[in-house]
């Protein structure tokens, strides 16, 4: 919809909440964009896509802010299957809790993600993921990086925010 929200289904409820893809984070969208198009993931015909919808289970239809998504995946979501991306990355806002963050992160690899990104755009920081229980947090020359699920993916946090 275009009234500024996101809905995702979760467990026979529909959950509304802020987009997170706001005019005035496009600037590290195009950022993480532009980085993604210099690896072999993406001359291979692998994307990093804006808001698409996932199902993390039977019940659960959500839609990370980003999502990588391989050549293969891309051609399975055209016959109507919604794959987990292996990558996920979520901006974090002040309408988000903490808790909430953490279900998502938990979700994600639930179904198969390998690397969760959450970004604070405000606090210029990312925490990197590698399982529920791993996580870096990313500030300064401190690099983020998806690697193994994208090679070559790896950014300092302000190359991100600058």
């Amino acid at each position: 919809p275009e009234d500024g929200y996101k809905y995702e289904w979760n467990n026979g409820q529909i959950e509304k909440s802020p987009k997170m893809i706001i005019p005035a984070n496009f600037y590290i969208v195009d950022r993480l964009i532009r980085f993604f198009q210099k690896t072999n993931a993406y001359a291979n015909g692998s994307q990093l896509l804006t808001e698409p919808g996932t199902k993390t289970s039977p019940t659960q239809l959500r839609i990370p802010d980003m999502g990588f998504y391989t050549a293969t995946q891309i051609k399975q979501a055209r016959t109507g299957a919604f794959p987990m991306p292996g990558f996920a990355i979520e901006f974090v806002s002040d309408n988000d809790t903490y808790k909430k963050c953490l279900k998502k992160v938990d979700e994600y690899f639930g179904a198969g993600a390998q690397i969760v990104w959450l970004v604070l755009p405000e606090m210029k920081l990312m925490y990197v993921y590698s399982s529920p229980e791993e996580v870096v947090i990313c500030r300064g020359s401190r690099v983020c990086s998806a690697e193994p699920v994208v090679p070559g993916f790896a950014i300092p946090a302000e190359k991100l925010f600058e």
